[in-house]
């Protein structure tokens, strides 16, 4: 664990007979109501010796606690943002009972210990002067409490930290820098920063949140990056040396796409666990930094931890059932030297056809049963708003750029010709080129949706004309060119919606993405 400064041989004597005395009565005088049990139990006061104070926690317990005693459970440590309090996850904004409540009776998860301690504004770490060790507390006085307390597994396999925004750093930082006390890490819009960003934060934002916490207040750029800082933040000891030593933490880290600062930070952070090796989850949604994001990413996070707690292998994609049924009229037709499959909107009338939106799916290698599988996935879309759908494996059209090939497509077919009518659905080096024909000014596409597209890892130019769907699997190949895009579309102020999810670079992982479009897609086929 983390000793900064290290507890003194005193200290450790009085933590030692605190947690003796409190854990001789094993019956632990149990929440109740009138003789009932009840699972929830906010405000339980822990008195700390290396805090010299009392620490609050809420606890969550499981329904049958009372009925089974001689069951054990794991135990999910909740760990709340900077300004709220141990009731924050329940009473006050998640309401994360409700959905506990859920998800054991579906039987997605078993019943666990939640504890929620009381963070104050620590970040969950030691102060860099040793004024307030927090974490020496958590690991040495709270840790041992709750297992001398209620009836837990006391082993690192058994226990997870979890935890939004502030809540979220201690997520990351405590299991990392105590891997023999705990084995899952989730952070939730982990509320930290990149080198650049804290140098060049407010002097009042850095001294009052940062500073205090990890020394250089008072200091301006990267004199504030102190060594003690740098011991705490992942950019620096997530290292190739050090990489190994992570191998048996189990990593999840979620952050929504609208979030103003955060989400740099934690798809850089994606991109180095990635090139070190470090095994993790990593999921962009919709959203930004509230509770509702919180409690939604939870849906997931508790069967992720489910998994870790019994050693049961994490999914490395979502499995989509797609048959190859549709209601279009299918035709393969060779399109300026390239074999295409296109799929005609019942009632498809060539007199007509300039009214018809036109969707580009662009491939490089699918078979045509997985072409189809595309249509059937999207028949209802094309239903409610006909279109035509025209897929190509783009490694069959060499160098040729995209318009000189739509524009014979669009005569062949009749349609209308214009940016407007056009939306582009790309993977791989399909992504690529059709994302190619958006760069610069007079882009020929209304909007386009990116799935793994193998985009350059250098600077790329998104059109103002262009709306973006990127959209990356977590272990897809091209991560670092999705996160160049996204950074793009952000600074520029260019329309975008970015999306990070379980999967691999594969045909079964482009279903899951496409299914998760359909409404995005059927809003801009209206438009």
């Amino acid at each position: 664990m983390l000793t900064n400064p290290p507890m003194n041989s005193l200290t450790t004597l009085v933590c030692m007979i605190f947690l003796l005395f409190s854990s001789c009565d094993k019956a632990r005088d149990l929440p109740e109501n009138d003789g009932t049990f009840v699972r929830y139990t906010q405000d339980i006061s822990m008195p700390s010796s290396v805090l010299g104070r009392n620490v609050l926690f809420s606890v969550y317990l499981p329904d049958e606690y009372v009925k089974n005693p001689s069951a054990s459970y794991g135990v999910v440590y909740l760990l709340h943002g900077y300004g709220d309090d141990n009731n924050a996850w329940n009473d006050q904004y998640l309401q994360v009972s409700s959905l506990i409540n859920s998800l054991e009776a579906s039987g997605a998860i078993s019943p666990m210990i939640y504890v929620m301690p009381q963070g104050f504004n620590s970040y969950y770490v030691n102060k860099y002067d040793g004024s307030f060790n927090y974490m020496d507390m958590f690991v040495d006085e709270l840790v041992p409490y709750i297992d001398s307390t209620y009836r837990t597994i006391p082993d690192r396999e058994h226990r997870a930290v979890v935890g939004y925004s502030m809540g979220g750093f201690g997520a990351m930082v405590l299991p990392s820098m105590n891997p023999a006390v705990f084995s899952v890490a989730v952070p939730l819009s982990m509320s930290f920063r990149t080198d650049d960003q804290y140098t060049t934060e407010s002097a009042s934002g850095w001294d009052s949140q940062w500073g205090s916490i990890f020394g250089g207040a008072g200091l301006l750029g990267e004199a504030r990056l102190t060594d003690y800082y740098k011991s705490l933040c992942p950019f620096h000891f997530f290292t190739a040396t050090s990489a190994a030593s992570f191998a048996d933490i189990h990593y999840y880290l979620d952050c929504g796409d609208d979030e103003e600062q955060l989400s740099v930070g934690n798809d850089e952070l994606h991109i180095l666990m990635r090139d070190l090796g470090i095994q993790h989850e990593y999921r962009v949604r919709d959203g930004a930094h509230t509770s509702v994001y919180w409690r939604t990413a939870m849906e997931d996070v508790l069967p992720f931890i489910e998994h870790c707690f019994n050693d049961i292998t994490y999914s490395d994609e979502d499995t989509l059932i797609v048959g190859n049924t549709f209601s279009a009229t299918y035709e393969r037709r060779v399109i300026d030297g390239a074999e295409a499959s296109v799929f005609l909107p019942a009632g498809y009338d060539p007199m007509v056809a300039d009214t018809y939106p036109v969707l580009y799916l662009a491939h490089d290698g699918w078979t045509v049963p997985e072409e189809q599988a595309v249509m059937s996935l999207l028949d209802d879309v094309q239903t409610a708003v006909p279109f035509v759908l025209i897929a190509v494996n783009q490694t069959l059209l060499s160098d040729k750029p995209f318009m000189e090939w739509a524009l014979t497509a669009e005569a062949v077919y009749r349609t209308g010709g214009s940016a407007a009518k056009r939306i582009g659905l790309g993977t791989g080096q399909g992504g690529k080129w059709l994302f190619d024909a958006t760069t610069g000014s007079g882009s020929p596409m209304a909007f386009l949706f990116l799935f793994d597209a193998a985009l350059d890892q250098t600077t790329v130019t998104p059109s103002q004309e262009t709306g973006y769907y990127i959209d990356m699997t977590d272990q897809g190949t091209y991560y670092k060119g999705a996160n160049v895009l996204y950074l793009s579309c952000r600074t520029n102020s260019v329309t975008h919606e970015y999306r990070v999810r379980n999967g691999l670079d594969s045909f079964q992982s482009f279903l899951s993405g496409l299914q998760q479009v359909k409404s995005s897609l059927t809003t801009n086929l209206k438009n």
